[in-house]
């Protein structure tokens, strides 16, 4: 009898330390979910103090592609800190260790823990839920992410409500991942993204197309894509109520797609080529020639691109080629480039 007793003694004790560790924790996650909360809105409104944390990629921010834009906000949250703020690992596995993010890995991409992206997703509907705060920080938004956050929505929607089944899309998603992003359709299925515009008229080069497609394509792979998009939706839509994906307000006819990319050269219908850049210090040329002005960064420095990156290839004159170098129409040398 003594002996059940102190067992039962033992065991409410142990019931008693277990409520109150409960209710500690709880009150820790509130006050931790509070400064994470905080600390994302202190980031928002710092996008025009960003930097490029990329050395070898060229800085054309705000106007941009996926991995620049990924360079610019880890300038305000590292990897180490943004790991420190969740309740989980951020990654089940990819190349992404010791609280950098290795945003140049063609090979291998970090695989996210969905229930990380769900926290994220929590910690967006508080943030967008403060009407003040969206107010304050939307021309900052639209600014530096507006941008990007269209085509992710136009990019996402035109898979799944544009009228593709599911084996077309899965089509267009391993294809993108095999080919680390560099393709995005198949012989099966004709993907809109070479026509695609947004709302206001402008263009949106292929180059810039593949590669948050690509996103989306990895997070299919990964699992997260639902719990991904939940998060940008909240976001986006929070900025922007009014948008709604309708398929014709997106794509370009034939005949402006030839226009606006072709200029008044008539396109041939054939496939898409890339020039390739082998050699080093190449200088990008405003026209098809050695006298021809170069492409220079804002300080008047020329700008080059690295060995081994592919540019859409436009057109051929004399010795040169014309290239889409991150949506400017530029030319390049044929002795150290080589199409493919």
């Amino acid at each position: 009898m003594k002996k059940t007793s102190n067992f039962s003694f033992r065991k409410m004790a142990l019931v008693v330390l277990a409520f109150a560790s409960i209710l500690a924790f709880s009150a820790f996650s509130k006050d931790g979910k509070d400064t994470v909360v905080q600390r994302f809105k202190d980031a928002c409104l710092n996008l025009d103090n960003t930097y490029h944390t990329l050395v070898n990629e060229f800085d054309y921010w705000p106007e941009c592609g996926i991995r620049v834009t990924g360079s610019h906000l880890a300038s305000l949250i590292s990897l180490s800190e943004l790991q420190e703020m969740l309740p989980c690992q951020l990654y089940v596995s990819g190349p992404h260790h010791d609280g950098q993010w290795d945003l140049e890995n063609e090979e291998e991409f970090g695989h996210y823990n969905p229930e990380a992206i769900k926290y994220l997703g929590s910690i967006a509907k508080t943030i967008v839920s403060d009407k003040s705060f969206i107010e304050s920080s939307k021309p900052l938004v639209d600014r530096y992410l507006y941008r990007q956050m269209h085509i992710m929505m136009v990019i996402h929607d035109a898979l799944y409500d544009g009228g593709y089944s599911q084996e077309e899309r899965e089509t267009i998603f391993r294809t993108s991942v095999e080919s680390h992003g560099w393709e995005y359709t198949s012989p099966k299925v004709d993907f809109f993204l070479h026509l695609l515009k947004l709302e206001d008229g402008s263009f949106v080069y292929g180059n810039i197309d593949y590669r948050f497609l690509h996103f989306w394509a990895r997070r299919w792979s990964d699992g997260t894509i639902d719990q991904f998009y939940e998060v940008l939706s909240t976001v986006f839509k929070a900025y922007h109520p009014e948008y709604k994906f309708i398929a014709e307000t997106y794509w370009m006819s034939p005949d402006d797609f030839e226009e606006e990319w072709y200029g008044e050269e008539e396109y041939d219908g054939g496939p898409e080529y890339y020039v390739v850049i082998d050699g080093s210090e190449l200088r990008l040329r405003l026209g098809p020639s050695t006298s021809a002005d170069t492409f220079k960064w804002p300080d008047g420095t020329n700008r080059h691109p690295k060995v081994g990156e592919r540019f859409l290839y436009l057109g051929e004159e004399g010795d040169f080629y014309q290239i889409d170098f991150h949506g400017n129409q530029l030319w390049v040398s044929k002795k150290y480039t080589h199409l493919e």
